[in-house]
């Protein structure tokens, strides 16, 4: 059974199977992105995970949370180039290079990230996170294992809400 299928049976969702332009979203990035995480999107779309976990995912056609959010980031590390230590020491990913694309941030602000590089394939890629008062964590796993993790493991210490919600929940955000 695949990490989004767990995903789909701890939430008891039935995947969409959305129609996503993935090569006009990984030209937009520069990279391609992991097949589990394309998946995720798939089943789910875009919204948040137990009203804690919100995944930047896509709600089909070329329109991609991903892809909005690191545009995003890339002006404001523009815009304030000092803010550039926060990405310390990964960077922040441009294209052809490594560094840091976001998936997912929760709602006390911890911050997860794939660190990716563009001589790897998107699948090696290790999830890196922090929490506002912790340095980045190389977790050696897929956004969608980290995800299965934070909803329903309680020794996945310093990023779970599995002791916190008795059943995880998806909630669906709107076009």
């Amino acid at each position: 059974m695949s990490w989004v299928s767990r995903i789909a049976d701890a939430v008891e969702w039935r995947p969409r199977g959305l129609g996503i332009e993935w090569d006009v979203i990984e030209a937009h990035l520069g990279t391609m992105l992991p097949a589990d995480y394309k998946e995720l999107c798939r089943c789910f779309g875009a919204g948040e995970f137990s009203g804690y976990m919100h995944v930047y995912g896509a709600l089909g056609g070329a329109d991609s949370q991903v892809a909005d959010k690191l545009v995003s980031l890339w002006r404001t590390l523009e815009k304030y180039p000092f803010a550039r230590d926060s990405f310390d020491p990964y960077g922040l990913y441009r294209p052809g290079g490594q560094g840091l694309i976001p998936w997912a941030i929760s709602v006390t602000a911890v911050e997860f990230y794939w660190a990716a590089d563009a001589e790897v394939p998107p699948e090696d890629w290790p999830v890196v996170a922090r929490t506002e008062v912790s340095p980045w964590q190389r977790l050696p796993m897929s956004a969608s294992e980290c995800l299965v993790r934070v909803l329903t493991d309680v020794t996945f210490e310093e990023f779970t809400i599995a002791d916190q919600v008795e059943r995880p929940y998806f909630t669906l955000h709107a076009a």
